[in-house]
């Protein structure tokens, strides 16, 4: 189970997402990976791994910090950075 209701990450996929905006920070330990956004604008990231899995999208507004995804000691190894969710 993940905090905050965020699902665990999934299957490797092959479709690059948009790097997230600088104003969007990931904070990586070895168990958590945590974003804050520092934009003026709410955004949707992942994390997207070195493994080429992505995470669950989580939606932050402006000043949000949360739970995006597993640490490095997971099963997909170091996070590489966010990316942008696809609009809906």
């Amino acid at each position: 189970m993940w905090p905050l209701g965020v699902a665990s990450p999934a299957a490797a996929q092959s479709d690059a997402s948009e790097p997230a905006p600088a104003c969007v920070a990931m904070y990586e330990s070895w168990r958590y990976t945590t974003a804050a956004n520092n934009c003026a604008d709410t955004v949707s990231v992942s994390v997207a791994y070195q493994d080429g899995a992505t995470g669950a999208c989580a939606t932050l507004p402006p000043g949000a910090v949360t739970t995006v995804g597993e640490g490095y000691l997971g099963e997909h190894g170091h996070p590489d950075h966010l990316a942008l969710c696809p609009s809906s």
